[in-house]
């Protein structure tokens, strides 16, 4: 009976240290998943007001670049470069595309030569498509 009354406590003790090392693991690692944090995160505030038709205009402007008005204006007001989305879209299939040739390459089709300078004119071509897009 002891032995028993033993286990269970060793078996509690056992649960509450597992329940502490992972509530210390949380707190070393953060919560996995999820939004990653940014560097510096945005704490101030920028207050306009706007008629009734620069609003309109500005909304349809945002739309037009398939972005959310809040973003659109940080863009327009930091002088970015606004991105283009149709652009980007397409450079991102292109780049989808030369990913899956590539993958098509490893296969055993192809002298190793032949292979390798082709991969290495996708991972090229891919490298540059990548520089052209804007988020």
């Amino acid at each position: 009976m002891e032995d028993q009354n033993t286990e269970d406590w060793e078996a509690l003790f056992a649960e509450g240290f597992e329940q502490i090392d992972r509530q210390n693991q949380y707190r070393e690692r953060g919560k996995l998943g999820g939004r990653p944090k940014l560097n510096a995160p945005k704490s101030e505030r920028l207050a306009l007001r706007f008629t009734v038709q620069e609003m309109k205009k500005l909304k349809e402007r945002a739309d037009k670049k398939k972005l959310k008005l809040t973003d659109y204006s940080r863009i327009i007001l930091l002088d970015r470069e606004l991105p283009e989305y149709e652009k980007n879209i397409m450079l991102t299939e292109y780049a989808t595309n030369f990913r899956r040739i590539g993958n098509y390459m490893k296969k055993e089709i192809f002298t190793p030569e032949e292979r390798a300078g082709l991969l290495r004119e996708i991972e090229e071509a891919i490298k540059g498509i990548k520089t052209q897009i804007k988020w």
